[in-house]
């Protein structure tokens, strides 16, 4: 169907207004009653604000440097987490979709642009390396008819985008929502996914069958910079366990099963790693959205995964509890020992 094809629009509907009538929004995490569709908002820094906000890295001094245990999670985080080259790359994709959507899509256009921001792991800080992909979201806003001309069927708003960046290297992806990809000759690739500003729900997202997602990414930003540098961290290390493990559980299930559990609670690294594997192990790995937006972060999990995951999680929980036990009886040799067991060679040797 073309984008251009009129929906029928109901007679009770006044030609100019935007309705967005037929979503089901949890009254839990609407915007204020007062909010309209372009107000400010965090996602978008204002013109007179950083265009991007600060991001690490995170001073790591006093207790967490003491001890050759501790300087080895040190010299594993440093190992995985962004650079600043990678962070600048990142900070390039934004900017180079900015500049080609505002000259696609400017202001007295049929389908406006709001903005565009990095989100998922990489605007949140919590990606590991090595930069495979970016995930970009695309705002535009519901003026000039354009939630009339695509609110029946979202997969006309994936075309329309796809159509006018042009060109093989975009593809169409998706799990639970769509998004394109913006194939690039070196890595990272894009994600660009494109959404409403929802002057009630925040955003709403192309889902799989032509619906609407509402999605509220500034929401989950600021919950895991809440956290505080040691969780974030502690995210980190468990997303480098997760590959070692074949990668079975999505990242941002990792991050809100991590955050829920340490928040507060003040831990180092690796008693942090501890604590975690032992809720996985004990809890299981059911976790609700914990900015109240999502459902169960776990049901895409299958059998054959939470099998395997179990075997991981009994042996992560019993190598890192006796890890942090030699820890604090200061046998540091026998805890590196046992940390690069569950993190495998990629886990710096003891001395």
């Amino acid at each position: 169907m073309s984008v251009d094809t009129p929906r029928p629009v109901s007679a009770a509907t006044p030609p100019a207004e935007v309705t967005y009538d037929h979503l089901i929004i949890p009254p839990h995490w609407r915007r204020p009653e007062d909010s309209v569709a372009g107000a400010p908002n965090p996602l978008f820094p204002s013109v007179d604000g950083p265009a991007h906000p600060a991001s690490g890295p995170y001073p790591m001094t006093g207790p967490l440097l003491v001890g050759t245990t501790a300087r080895a999670f040190v010299k594993l985080d440093d190992i995985i987490r962004l650079s600043a080259e990678d962070k600048a790359v990142i900070d390039a994709r934004r900017d180079e979709a900015e500049r080609a959507l505002r000259a696609i899509f400017p202001p007295r256009c049929a389908l406006p642009l709001v903005g565009v921001a990095t989100i998922g792991s990489a605007g949140r800080d919590t990606m590991i390396r090595p930069l495979d992909e970016v995930d970009i979201f695309a705002v535009f806003s519901a003026a000039n008819s354009a939630w009339k001309r695509f609110r029946w069927d979202s997969r006309d708003l994936l075309l329309c985008v796809r159509n006018a960046i042009g060109g093989d290297r975009v593809q169409t992806i998706g799990t639970r929502g769509q998004a394109l990809r913006v194939v690039y000759d070196t890595p990272p690739d894009v994600h660009l996914v494109p959404a409403f500003d929802h002057p009630r729900a925040g955003y709403v997202m192309p889902d799989r069958i032509g619906g609407w997602l509402p999605t509220r990414p500034e929401r989950h930003a600021s919950w895991t910079e809440d956290l505080g540098p040691r969780v974030i961290s502690a995210v980190r290390l468990l997303k480098a366990w997760n590959r070692v493990c074949g990668s079975r559980l999505r990242s941002f299930h990792i991050e809100a099963l991590a955050g829920t559990v340490l928040a507060g609670r003040g831990l180092n690294p690796r008693q942090a790693l501890a604590t975690v594997f032992r809720h996985m192990d004990e809890v299981g790995l059911s976790m609700t959205d914990p900015a109240d937006v999502g459902g169960d972060l776990s049901t895409y999990l299958r059998p054959d995964d939470l099998g395997a995951l179990g075997e991981s999680v009994r042996m992560a929980r019993a190598y890192s509890e006796k890890a942090v036990a030699a820890e604090g009886d200061g046998r540091h040799e026998e805890a590196v020992a046992l940390w690069a067991t569950i993190f495998g060679p990629e886990f710096p040797t003891f001395g």
